[in-house]
């Protein structure tokens, strides 16, 4: 137990150096050392390397080869570099200077916010933590669900950057579900991730790039009960190929490229309208429907842009019964 404690704080300590470190660097640098660590993960952990590959084998199977896997793999590893450089400068992103860094449009949204309870739909895709505080930055303030992390003091870091514009967590506990229900009958946005393997116990297989992913079933079970809004919403890091010539010669453009600042830096939210959901009052068929069409926007948005989804997590690992 003491054991467990000191290398606790340990942990905390050297995440809080990273911390104060990355925070000191301009956003250049910072987000340079982001893809360097991201290769250097890549090519020092084998282990999960071939998982990522074993993954975008088992979502692409005959329709890209091995050259183009391994391009996706390579600039998965840079994103997700970059990603845990931004979580760590969250704080660096403000009211005054969001529309710097992330293009946004909430058209699909600001007719029912406040309005109806959301439930929003996204994924561990481009940077999610990042989606969560333009959110709240633009003034949609909501609930996120999240997994507290092992280590409790660097969750204290973490919880701190996720609350701090004003959004709140619900962690994934006993009372999690009457938390849910509460936000609900607020009408506020709860902003949930379905794209992790569950256990066979207590998961249910649904479709996944044509293979059966074991899927958690609550919050489809609370979009049955309650018949709220499901509002799918991502985040995609812009990259030099999906910039056009004319906002390269925008004002806009030349802003976020002077002061230090990087091209990787730019983002756009994409929101989509509210998915169109058909309940039969059949509570199982309702909840797997629910779950297929959750599936097919995330997978929708992977195949745009595929390096941007966290392949290193193994959604397949639980396999039906054969």
């Amino acid at each position: 137990m003491k054991k467990n404690l000191i290398e606790g704080k340990a942990e905390y300590f050297l995440v809080k150096i990273f911390y104060i470190l990355i925070n000191a660097l301009p956003l250049n640098c910072s987000l340079a050392l982001g893809r360097f660590l991201g290769i250097a993960f890549y090519k020092l952990d084998k282990k999960h390397a071939k998982s990522v590959f074993k993954n975008l084998k088992i979502a692409f199977k005959e329709d890209k080869n091995d050259e183009e896997l391994n391009k996706i793999a390579v600039n998965f590893y840079k994103n997700l570099g970059m990603v845990f450089i931004e979580i760590f400068r969250l704080n660096k992103y403000t009211k005054e200077n969001i529309d710097e860094f992330v293009e946004t449009d909430f058209s699909n949204l600001k007719d029912i916010y406040g309005k109806e309870p959301i439930l929003l739909l996204t994924a561990h895709f481009g940077n999610w933590e990042l989606l969560a505080k333009t959110f709240s930055l633009k003034g949609y303030k909501g609930n996120v669900l999240a997994r507290p992390l092992d280590n409790k003091y660097i969750e204290q870091i973490l919880y701190k950057l996720r609350t701090v514009s004003g959004n709140k967590v619900i962690y994934n506990r006993e009372n999690a579900v009457k938390e849910i229900l509460t936000a609900i009958n607020k009408k506020e946005i709860i902003g949930f991730l379905p794209d992790e393997n569950a256990s066979k116990r207590i998961g249910i297989f649904v479709d996944f790039f044509g293979n059966p992913a074991c899927t958690m079933p609550g919050i489809a079970n609370i979009a049955a009960k309650t018949k709220a809004r499901v509002v799918p919403a991502f985040i995609v890091r812009r990259t030099e190929t999906d910039i056009n010539v004319k906002e390269i010669e925008s004002h806009k453009f030349r802003k976020i490229t002077s002061k230090n600042k990087d091209l990787f830096s730019m983002h756009k939210l994409i929101i989509g309208e509210p998915l169109e959901i058909n309940y039969t009052g059949n509570r199982k068929e309702d909840v797997i429907n629910i779950l297929n069409i959750f599936h097919v926007a995330i997978e929708n948005i992977i195949k745009e842009y595929p390096e941007q989804w966290f392949w290193i997590h193994n959604r397949w690992k639980t396999r039906p019964d054969e």
